[in-house]
């Protein structure tokens, strides 16, 4: 009987030494991801940028970047890593870098520049929509199988290619489009669509298409009420009207 409570009692420290070393990651992983994502938006003059992020967990898989991207343009980038934890907070922390070392500017040629850093890794894909967005509101859309832009509660028609790392011969052709001074261009991730209640029923597209104009942090609040299940980003993009000259 010793023997068995020796034993017990060495496993039960052993876990329990596993279960914080384990937290520790999670936490310095979140604390990491926090500050990836402070710094992935960048001042924007001309644009109104607003963005919303809840992860599900203590670490997620959602990313964005707002850059300045030259001639006053603004280049949005949003995806979705698959998995969870730790791993899937590393790929996004890897995104990250690499779209502020990437010189590119064209959505097509940055999502291959991240396919090819993404390839190098073993196993998972990336959802991932770029848009060069112009200050008079022309845009410029590639998608790797994430959720096509909302534009004041439409859908865009954005024709969307394969995910990021599966296929490193992969190509995504870039669809153009425009908005107005008083529409709101908005990009969110598929947690909002697969927020569930409490009853099992799906947000859904219908919601997102109605609350889709709305600015973003009321579009996060209202699918985390729904019942949050998965990582939640919300992003949306306004031109803003240059002052009349005197």
């Amino acid at each position: 009987m010793a023997a068995i409570l020796l034993f017990l009692v060495l496993r039960t420290l052993r876990i329990a030494r596993h279960n914080a070393e384990v937290g520790a990651e999670l936490e310095a992983a979140r604390a990491t991801q926090q500050m990836l994502l402070a710094r992935a938006a960048e001042p924007t003059p001309g644009f109104d940028v607003q963005t919303v992020y809840h992860p599900a967990s203590e670490v997620g898989g959602d990313f964005f970047a707002v850059q300045p991207a030259g001639n006053g343009s603004l280049l949005v980038t949003i995806g979705d890593v698959s998995g969870k934890g730790i791993h899937a907070a590393m790929t996004v922390s890897e995104i990250l870098g690499a779209l502020r070392g990437c010189a590119e500017r064209r959505p097509a040629a940055i999502l291959r520049h991240l396919n090819k850093v993404l390839r190098k890794q073993a196993g998972g894909f990336v959802t991932c929509c770029v848009a060069l967005i112009m200050p008079g509101g022309e845009i410029s859309v590639a998608n790797a199988g994430h959720l096509a832009p909302y534009c004041n509660g439409d859908e865009l028609p954005v024709e969307s290619g394969l995910p990021l790392g599966i296929d490193e011969d992969a190509v995504w052709p870039e669809t153009i489009h425009s908005f107005a001074e008083d529409e709101r261009l908005t990009f969110v991730s598929d947690g909002i669509v697969e927020a569930r209640s409490a009853t099992g029923e799906l947000y859904g597209f219908d919601r997102l298409r109605a609350t889709s104009a709305l600015p973003a942090e009321e579009i996060a609040a209202r699918a985390r009420a729904f019942g949050q299940e998965d990582d939640i980003t919300a992003l949306t993009v306004s031109l803003v009207r240059a002052p009349a000259a005197l």
